[in-house]
């Protein structure tokens, strides 16, 4: 894996959108890039053009236990990457949180991190949420940075929950709860 330079500040910023059909292009590359499904996904396969477009529209679709966004930039109209808030279970006031930033060029730039804080926000202010968790695969050290930057706190690792090829990847567990949440300051 190669390893990018730390992150700058981000020198525009990050906006969330409901997704539209623009996003149909970009997340087609990204679903398709095996370096990000290395970092981001279950398994490593090839998806069609249908199944993005299946996917898009249900991520587009209003629901009540999940919240998709595009991750867009101020002066641009593609976007760079999305994120969700899922699993959203009200009786426990809990969800996951789960982030890519698919544009590669751009990684690195602390878009993820103002995204990241833009939807905690969302979470604890908004659907007044008190846990978030977010899983990590362990050989995803940009990820766990972001999280922990953010103020997410690693609780546990699921040893060799991932096969990768021909080998087992850990998954660590991060969580944040409303009470620790300063609102992105560290």
């Amino acid at each position: 894996m190669n390893e990018r330079p730390a992150a700058q500040v981000a020198d525009v910023a990050v906006e969330l959108r409901p997704h539209t059909s623009a996003s149909l292009e970009p997340l087609l590359r990204w679903k398709n890039d095996v370096e990000i499904q290395r970092l981001s996904d279950d398994e490593i396969r090839t998806y069609t053009r249908e199944q993005v477009a299946e996917t898009l529209e249900r991520w587009m679709r209003s629901s009540d236990d999940i919240v998709h966004l595009a991750i867009g930039l101020a002066d641009r109209a593609e976007p760079i990457g999305f994120l969700h808030l899922a699993l959203i279970e009200r009786a426990h006031r809990r969800c996951r949180l789960g982030i890519v930033i698919g544009e590669k060029d751009l990684w690195g730039r602390g878009y993820a991190y103002q995204a990241v804080v833009q939807v905690v926000n969302h979470a604890f202010d908004v659907l007044d949420l008190h846990r978030i968790t977010a899983e990590v695969f362990a050989d995803n050290p940009r990820s766990v940075r972001l999280f922990e930057r953010v103020g997410f706190v690693r609780e546990g690792v699921m040893r060799e929950n991932l096969q990768r090829d021909e080998e087992r990847v850990d998954e660590l567990i991060l969580g944040l709860l409303r009470h620790e949440w300063s609102g992105g300051e560290k």
